[in-house]
């Protein structure tokens, strides 16, 4: 901790919340929207205190936020950032939810450790940290409260005590009258950020032989002529709850500061606004900056650059050729003072001034646009991860859009921060040529991790997308390129070359996978496989994160309980098994049954179907058989329970389909078809079923009739799935084919083709449908 740094009785109480335990901890203002209150700073302290290094030892990992990092992919990226920061994993994703289910996987398996999330905006950045981690304390800093979860312990930081102020005003200063103090403290409203930059200001003109009470009574006077209390009324105690004070009283204290800086030296530290939020810039890249607009040189640069540091107007890091870092309340009003039109112009001279240093360059092929420099021969990490935002900034998308979709910066961002970083580029650009190409590059991200040698992650990269429109004329002539020899190049399609709209393909089961259920939150799913396991896997990486074993024979259903934490399985061995899904362990096994499972939607109780031509009713806790059905004439095959957990509905090879009250056990109703499967609508008012005459009818519960016959397939219907809002139905055969149909328009239908038999299919969210066939899973998008 710096010397100047003054406890406060907040840090006493984050540390005894982070080492008490629980899911979170949130340091926040009590003032909307009021940075500068050394949230950060008290969260450093806490970092610190010898009692949290002793309960997490080096387990304790900062990962700043910012308000630049918006929208789903730039968040994502961050989760993606955090995990390789703190686990080493590189596993990449496109979607914030599954890259903190995955980080909270990996937080699972880890010792006690402390998670600080400095400086949180948003609920969206914050909710996918706040996965998994049973182990893992959160310690959060925001503005804004609210988006703290439920029970997390809130710690409010707002204007220092009067005691604590005083140290910071007058820190390593000489005596000043008490007079002048108190009336220092009031016009800068005890703000932690004032009364440093106060002090600063103070300090440095003593620093030239100025007498310190002259010089602090003459701050008192600008701050009071210019500062908040001149916007009202002069005696009052100014109130940083209003945000016209607060900009007032920075303006004020800024203003002050920069009269002490040489000629040009405000404009210049004006220009610093452009840079990217909770970053830290490169003082060369400053230096390249400030040449162009003043002429300045690296020295004058470097010898500027700590002037600003001594009026804690920034902070300097001398190490990696020198870096500065800016507080956001800064930067606001840094920006607010450049205006939109000077925000344009200063990015747009950065652009240049980058550019001059770079070869031109052509555009690979003749439909692409002209990035015009060779951008991907940039080495500077900062410029990398924000060239897109500068060249967006200074109003030049067209560029920053060559750019971003150019093969070789996909290739240059690929190798240096992985597929998010190249996808998170082009979704910065919310264009009809932008969106195409990030998706085409989240359908191949599980293939583009890091791999031995380096470089031929390229050549995963270029077969992957060689059959886009826009990136094949690309890579055709980036392999006729000299200089890119030896290359490898994809000499015959891809046998598992993506449709638009198949997301990923999961190997890794050794028989046909016969039946599949996607998770409530949709980051994971179970299948079950006739080669006798059940498999859990990651939706996003395809990875296989579990096998379960136990059953001794093909298991043919495997369905999921309302919450996603076990799993209910029935094989070809005569037996239902319960699984908990963390620790992979069978926690009950039912005796009696072959045919096919249920689990009811309260989660307290399942069905089972038999050759024996019953339906049987079990408690979940007990493991014992509470009711037993009985009217089929033939086998049973299949069973679904209705949503609100009333009644349900069988199939029998005898050829009818039984519905059945829940709590009497009688049959309501019988439907007469040739039926293999049946599904339930999600309002419960109708049903699907299969039929072996390569069909799908449609009934509706009350009637009991058939309002709708579906046809198409030419080969065996294997599963009929019904999406969540009810408004999709989706069909897998054995013809290889998945046929995704519009409930309410019959004529609306979609087809997606798999290699050999399909055998099931189950919806998640967002329109994603997973389809279990002989070669494998397929999960894939309804592009709608």
């Amino acid at each position: 901790m710096p010397d100047w740094f003054v406890d406060r009785d907040q840090t006493r109480t984050a540390v005894a919340a982070v080492c008490r335990g629980g899911s979170a901890v949130g340091i926040t203002t009590s003032l909307s929207g009021a940075g500068g209150f050394g949230k950060t700073m008290l969260t450093s302290a806490v970092c610190a205190h010898k009692r949290v290094r002793r309960r997490f030892r080096s387990r304790t990992y900062v990962v700043t936020i910012g308000r630049d990092v918006r929208g789903r992919a730039a968040v994502a990226a961050k989760v993606a950032e955090a995990t390789r920061f703190i686990t080493g994993d590189t596993t990449e994703y496109d979607d914030p939810d599954l890259a903190g289910a995955h980080l909270g996987r990996l937080l699972d398996q880890r010792p006690r450790t402390l998670l600080v999330l400095d400086d949180v905006w948003e609920r969206e950045q914050l909710e996918p940290f706040l996965r998994g981690g049973r182990r893992c304390v959160r310690l959060v800093t925001t503005r804004n409260p609210d988006l703290l979860p439920s029970g997390s312990h809130r710690i409010h930081v707002d204007h220092m005590s009067s005691a604590q102020a005083k140290a910071v005003l007058t820190w390593n200063l000489p005596p000043l009258p008490d007079s002048t103090v108190s009336a220092l403290l009031r016009v800068t409203g005890r703000w932690a950020l004032l009364l440093r930059l106060t002090n600063r200001l103070i300090a440095e003109q003593c620093a030239g032989g100025a007498d310190a009470t002259a010089t602090a009574e003459q701050i008192l006077h600008r701050l009071g002529d210019t500062g908040p209390a001149a916007v009202d009324d002069p005696n009052a105690t100014w109130n940083l709850d209003d945000p016209r004070q607060r900009n007032q009283a920075v303006k004020a204290s800024i203003e002050a500061a920069t009269t002490l800086l040489p000629p040009g030296g405000p404009d210049r530290f004006t220009e610093l606004g452009i840079f990217a939020e909770d970053e830290s810039i490169p003082v060369p890249l400053i230096a390249r900056l400030w040449q162009a607009s003043r002429g300045l040189t690296e020295d004058r640069t470097r010898t500027l650059c700590r002037d600003l540091e001594r009026l804690s107007l920034l902070t300097l890091n001398p190490a990696d050729a020198g870096t500065i870092s800016l507080h956001d309340v800064i930067r606001d009003y840094l920006r607010a003072e450049l205006g939109t039109a000077g925000l344009a112009r200063t990015n747009d001279l950065l652009v240049q001034t980058v550019a001059a240093t770079l070869p031109a360059a052509r555009p690979l092929a003749p439909t692409h646009p002209d990035p015009e420099r060779a951008w991907w021969h940039l080495t500077d990490g900062y410029l990398l991860d924000h060239l897109i935002d500068h060249l967006l900034a200074a109003d030049r998308t067209p560029l920053a859009e060559a750019v971003a979709s150019d093969l070789r910066w996909i290739e240059t961002r690929l190798l240096q921060r992985g597929p998010t970083a190249p996808f998170s580029d082009l979704t910065r650009m919310d264009t009809p040529h932008a969106r195409p190409l990030a998706h085409s590059l989240a359908q191949t991200a599980h293939l583009l991790t890091p791999t031995e040698p380096t470089h031929a992650l390229t050549g995963v990269l270029h077969n992957r997308l060689d059959t886009h429109p826009h990136w094949q004329p690309q890579i055709t002539a980036h392999h006729h390129d000299p200089v890119q020899l030896p290359c490898l190049a994809t000499q015959w399609p891809l046998p598992d070359a993506p449709a638009p709209e198949l997301q990923r393909t999961l190997t890794g089961h050794t028989g046909p996978v016969r039946s599949l259920v996607i998770a409530p939150d949709g980051t994971w799913l179970a299948t079950a496989s006739n080669d006798g396991t059940v498999r859990l896997w990651d939706r996003v990486s395809g990875t296989c994160t579990a096998t379960l074993t136990g059953h001794t024979g093909p298991v043919r259903k495997v369905v999921m309980s309302p919450d996603g934490t076990w799993l209910a399985t029935n094989g070809d061995d005569g037996t239902v098994r319960l699984w908990d899904r963390v620790s992979g362990a069978c926690t009950a096994t039912l005796t009696g049954h072959t045919g096919s499972v249920a689990i009811a939607p309260d989660g307290t109780w399942l069905a089972t179907t038999s050759h024996d031509e019953t339906v049987r009713l079990w408690d979940r806790v007990s493991g014992t058989c509470t009711a037993t059905l009985t009217g089929h004439t033939g086998p049973v095959g299949s069973v679904a329970i209705a949503p609100d957990g009333t009644w349900l509905a069988t199939t029998s090879r005898g050829g009818t389909v039984r519905l059945w009250d829940r709590v009497s056990g009688t049959c309501t109703a019988t439907l007469t078809d040739m039926v293999r499967e049946v599904v339930i609508a999600p309002d419960s008012t109708w049903l699907a079923t299969t039929s072996h005459d390569e069909s799908v009818r449609l009934w509706d519960r009350v009637s009991g009739t058939c309002t709708a016959t579906l046809t198409g397939h030419t080969g065996p219907v294997g599963s009929v799935a019904i999406a969540p809002d009810g408004t999709w139905l989706a069909t897998s055969s054995h013809d290889g084919t998945v046929r995704i149909q519009n409930v309410n328009d019959p004529g609306i239908v979609a087809i997606a083709r798999a290699e050999g038999p399909l055998f099931s299919c189950a919806w998640g969210a967002a329109h994603e449908l997973a389809v279990g066939g002989e070669r494998g899973l397929y999960l894939y998008k309804l592009l709608i």
